[in-house]
């Protein structure tokens, strides 16, 4: 018994010598590493290309003169991780060192919802509701809205997020206008057809109609017959042949 409490207290005595010289050892190698490369790990490339990995690694070579060939614990991360986030198509970023002299940043992109046309400017709405800049390179592939959009973009943020959460809808919706009378009309991606939506209200109940004619209602010889779904009225979808809307 004695010799196992004489055998921990050693153990214990050599893990608190242990742990000061490890951690100035490690705090000397930081000193003594330098930064040697910017590595960009854009999160989300697959999903969406609005950000380059060359753009923000040159950008920060370029703002920031002193990265390559600073020691490692003298890079200004915060700094750093701010300045990556200002780029009006990151939505945000982690930027840290490794002990290999790397410096790392990881970032995410902002999501967009759809694409507006209105007047002479065209931009994004993002999945928080804010404004994004369209960009040379790249264009995403979402809904486009244009029309009467004055007091409009809640309704719009919403009805897009229904549209996003089902993937009948995602494949099916490529555009939404609306009248002067505030009348949205969808424009769908497969049928020579409009969808007379109506003011934005009784959206969830009207969605529900519309995909049960779309499952159930009409055959396919049908649908090339009707030009307009017509989902105005409450309890009513009404098919007309005539294209005017």
């Amino acid at each position: 018994m004695l010799l196992r409490q004489i055998k921990n207290s050693l153990l214990w005595g050599l893990l608190v010598l242990y742990f000061p010289v490890m951690l100035g050892f490690v705090e000397n190698h930081q000193n003594k590493v330098v930064c040697s490369e910017v590595e960009v790990n854009i999160l989300d490339s697959l999903k969406y290309r609005f950000v380059r990995t060359n753009e923000i690694k040159n950008a920060i070579i370029a703002k920031f003169d002193q990265v390559l060939g600073v020691p490692i614990n003298e890079l200004k991360l915060n700094k750093i991780e701010a300045f990556v986030e200002k780029h009006p198509a990151v939505a945000n970023c982690e930027v840290y060192n490794t002990i290999e002299g790397k410096l790392k940043i990881d970032l995410l992109q902002h999501n967009p919802l759809f694409r507006v046309f209105e007047n002479d400017r065209s931009y994004y709405i993002d999945e928080d509701g804010n404004e994004m800049p369209l960009f040379d390179h790249y264009a995403a592939r979402v809904m486009v809205v244009s029309g009467n959009l004055e007091g409009q973009m809640d309704h719009l943020i919403y009805l897009a997020r229904r549209f996003r959460e089902d993937s009948f809808w995602l494949a099916q919706i490529e555009q939404v206008y609306i009248k002067k009378n505030g009348d949205y009309v969808l424009v769908p991606r497969v049928g020579d057809h409009l969808i007379l939506f109506g003011p934005p209200e009784r959206i969830d109940e009207k969605l529900r109609n519309l995909k049960a004619l779309y499952k159930y209602g009409l055959s396919p010889r049908e649908w090339n017959e009707y030009h307009v779904i017509n989902l105005k009225y409450k309890g009513q979808i009404l098919c007309s042949k005539n294209r005017n809307i």
